[in-house]
């Protein structure tokens, strides 16, 4: 143990006053953007029903029988979803045939699984009226008329087979085999695709050569697509927003980790700090950590599940607003801001504590009413707060380095965060309970980057649940709670990656298997 020695950088707690006007200000250049336009979208958290293990490589028929059934379930969902007024609807990653390892599928046994799906930049091609094109092209039959008997956007996960003998790194099986979304308009055409780039330890597919920027345009704005782990990485995620797109659909098969991944928690927070509409599909399977989905924007959730006792998934369906591009000097004005300090005196005792498999600089909050700072590296965060009690143990911690599990990627984190009990070593593990409500709550911190995902999570009867966002407030890297908690708080957070520390090494390196 050893007392912190708050630097200059550390003594960053914010003037309210000048906060609030500034935000003010930053929230009527957002609104100036934001068209009055409303669209109805959908996303559908599917209870994958996984195809049967068996040691042999099964036909291409016993395949077909295999992902029909869950094809039949998306196929009443985005009906439904139709019939509410949806004009989009996103599928989940995985949600035809079931994560592979959960399944039983290797590389090979995926095979039958998978169709040729064909550049619809070279083919213009409607599945539907022309299904002779191409042979074996059975799911991609389906989900074109999916779209279009029901005049609905279809966003769906697949698998995509491209026969590769003329590449000399093409391997023996003659063919590669990608992570791939699929997008049909509402008329049914192929209109994009894209290829995963950031795998999760998914070696039943290949990696693509680049990442590919994929946008596609419909009456109700420019949407770009990713899936899953890109998420956490600049290309194509941040790619796509450094180019002015304003709505993502996010296909993904997500578990969830304490404290800083749970799924609705992280998305949510991608959305606001992103200024963006932010669609995410998950998968529905509890038990394996898979589930919570919403519809997100730059305001908080408009809709969002998140559900771990029951076994039935959900479709999502919610208004969201009509965004146009960001120009790169509109997206400029409206996140620059000028930041005010004011001098921390006091000193606390300092711990290092593991969470997400990082070793943190936690300082302990003792009071019901102070201001506390706490530094890692080159990182300093500091924390003003009142709070109902101090019979249950919060501490304000700091990270500023390299993630190395399950990933490497860059990170700088302020968190505010419950623990389990009274011991320190606590603080590392889930907990869902809380009964603290906190007031007036401030966190800064001296980032180094300009791409800070406000985080905030609550407990509702035992449950988790996101704030409504409507009593916070967040530029760059300052979070305020103003008033109280809409419920007692399990962690407030600024989550910050670094891209521009990441290296290609370290962002396709893989651990663990997960697909």
């Amino acid at each position: 143990m050893e007392k912190n020695k708050i630097t200059s950088a550390g003594k960053l707690l914010l003037s309210e006053v000048y906060f609030r006007n500034r935000y003010n200000a930053l929230m009527q250049i957002v609104d100036s953007q934001i068209d009055q336009r409303m669209v109805k979208v959908a996303v559908y958290e599917h209870n994958v029903t996984l195809p049967p293990i068996v040691k042999n490589v099964v036909t291409r028929q016993e395949a077909l029988r295999n992902m029909m059934v869950n094809l039949k379930a998306m196929k009443a969902k985005t009906k439904e979803a139709s019939k509410q007024g949806a004009k989009l609807i996103v599928l989940p990653e995985y949600g035809i045939y079931g994560p592979a390892k959960l399944g039983g599928l290797d590389k090979t046994k995926l095979v039958p699984y998978l169709e040729r799906i064909p550049n619809p930049n070279i083919v213009s091609w409607n599945p539907c009226d022309n299904p002779g094109l191409f042979t074996d092209a059975d799911v991609q039959i389906f989900l074109s008329c999916l779209a279009k008997n029901n005049s609905i956007y279809v966003v769906a996960n697949y698998g995509d087979l491209q026969q590769c003998q003329t590449n000399p790194n093409c391997p023996s099986s003659g063919h590669l085999q990608f992570n791939t979304n699929v997008v049909y308009d509402n008329h049914g055409n192929f209109i994009a695709k894209y290829h995963k780039f950031n795998l999760f330890y998914e070696f039943h597919f290949d990696t693509p050569k680049q990442a590919e920027i994929i946008t596609f345009q419909t009456p109700f704005g420019t949407f770009g697509i990713f899936t899953c782990f890109d998420i956490l990485f600049h290309d194509p995620a941040i790619e796509l927003i450094e180019k002015g797109v304003r709505n993502i659909v996010f296909p993904t098969a997500w578990m969830d980790e304490f404290p800083f991944f749970f799924s609705v928690q992280f998305h949510s927070a991608f959305a606001i700090g992103s200024g963006i509409n932010f669609l995410a599909s998950n998968l529905h399977l509890p038990s394996n950590k898979f589930h919570g989905s919403g519809i997100y924007t730059p305001n908080g959730a408009a809709k969002y599940y998140y559900d771990v006792k029951t076994k039935e998934g959900r479709l999502i369906v919610a208004d969201i607003p009509v965004l146009e591009k960001f120009s790169k000097t509109q997206k400029t004005s409206a996140i620059t801001t000028t930041y005010k300090t004011v001098s921390v005196t006091n000193y606390q005792s300092q711990f290092s504590v593991p969470l997400f498999h990082d070793h943190f600089n936690i300082v302990q909050v003792n009071n019901r009413l102070g201001s506390i700072s706490v530094c890692h590296n080159k990182l300093c965060c500091s924390l003003s707060y009142q709070m109902t009690g101090n019979d249950e143990r919060f501490v304000f911690g700091a990270f500023d380095g390299l993630h190395t599990y399950a990933g490497r990627y860059y990170l700088q984190i302020c968190a505010l965060l419950k623990c389990r009990d009274s011991n320190h070593e606590s603080c590392g593990l889930f907990t869902n309970t809380s009964t603290t409500y906190f007031k007036d709550i401030t966190i800064v911190g001296n980032f180094s980057g300009t791409y800070i995902y406000p985080e905030i999570l609550l407990s509702k009867d035992g449950e988790l649940t996101l704030s409504t966002f409507q009593k916070w407030q967040h530029n760059e890297n300052v979070l305020i709670l103003n008033g109280t908690s809409e419920f007692p708080l399990l962690s407030a957070s600024l989550f910050s990656r670094e891209y521009s520390r990441d290296t290609a090494t370290e962002t396709q390196t893989q651990t663990q298997l997960l697909g």
